[in-house]
């Protein structure tokens, strides 16, 4: 039987069938684990456990974890707020998190399914590990690209929690609630931006002989080479301070903490050891550009 490569196929083939068995440990830890959070983190990691297992057993392809990322946030937005307030379907005071964190999943989410039309073309990252660790790649594979990331975006999301189970401690938005949520909405905002000039660029690479080796300096890559990757930290790091807001233990900040680490001594240095292979003249844009904050030229 020769299984769909296309990655919308299988996404929603898989995800669907998983988000039912979800819901199947939901009721059956339900008795046992009254905590909603405690019954997140244990289904989340059978989730994961099958997913290594597709991804490397059925698919030889880590990007069936890739969905992941983006759908743990507004899953557990959805959960905690049916768990925690029964009595009302959307809080209003939940609605802008919500919104938020929906713009945030949606674009990751298309962004991950129309990557690539080929779910064994595997990401080129995954690729270099491969060869790197060759034999222990499958261990490497279980702990580092499914549960290191599982831990991140679970602790990351925990924030989300004790914003919903406290939200009834001020009557209204205050004036922290509406500066956090502008902060995440500059870190959605800013990614969302960075990836869609990145896309833009490639298509114009395609179809452009004289720009065919040029890397992208323009728009808000001309202040900074990782303006996605910076999008995305301020996205946690703003859930994570209004997590905080509302009572969230310090251990929550260990989500966006691993995080950044990840996106400055993984992601990035991955992705600039390509581009600077593949384009030589990178070394020039990694003088002139900051990696991350931007200078604006000081």
């Amino acid at each position: 039987m020769k299984l769909p490569s296309s990655p919308l196929i299988v996404y929603f083939i898989v995800y669907s069938i998983l988000f039912l068995l979800s819901i199947i440990l939901h009721f059956l830890l339900l008795s046992y684990i009254s905590s909603p959070l405690c019954r997140t983190y244990l289904i989340d990691f059978c989730i994961t456990c099958i997913l290594f297992f597709i991804g490397n057993h059925i698919f030889s392809s880590n990007n069936i974890y890739d969905l992941h990322w983006p759908l743990v946030p507004l899953i557990c937005s959805l959960y905690f707020n049916f768990t925690l307030n029964s009595i009302e379907f959307f809080p209003f005071k939940c609605l802008p998190l919500i919104i938020l964190i929906s713009l945030w999943s949606f674009h990751l989410i298309w962004q991950t399914i129309f990557s690539s039309n080929n779910i064994n073309n595997e990401d080129r990252r995954y690729q270099m590990m491969r060869k790197r660790y060759e034999n222990n790649f499958i261990l490497f594979a279980f702990f580092a690209l499914h549960l290191l990331p599982m831990f991140e975006v679970l602790i990351g999301s925990s924030s989300i929690y004790y914003i919903y189970n406290n939200i009834h401690i001020y009557e209204s938005l205050t004036i922290m609630d509406i500066l956090l949520l502008l902060i995440i909405f500059s870190g959605v905002l800013l990614e969302n931006i960075a990836d869609k000039q990145l896309a833009a660029f490639r298509r114009h690479k395609k179809t452009s002989r004289e720009h065919r080796f040029a890397v992208l300096s323009s728009g808000l890559w001309k202040y900074s080479r990782h303006p996605n990757y910076l999008g995305e930290i301020i996205f946690w790091w703003g859930l994570f301070f209004l997590g905080y807001a509302y009572n969230a233990p310090l251990w929550c900040g260990l989500g966006p903490l691993l995080i950044t680490l990840m996106m400055i001594f993984g992601s990035i240095p991955i992705s600039e050891e390509h581009l600077f292979r593949t384009y030589p003249d990178y070394k020039f844009v990694q003088k002139r550009i900051s990696m991350l904050i931007p200078t604006f030229g000081f």
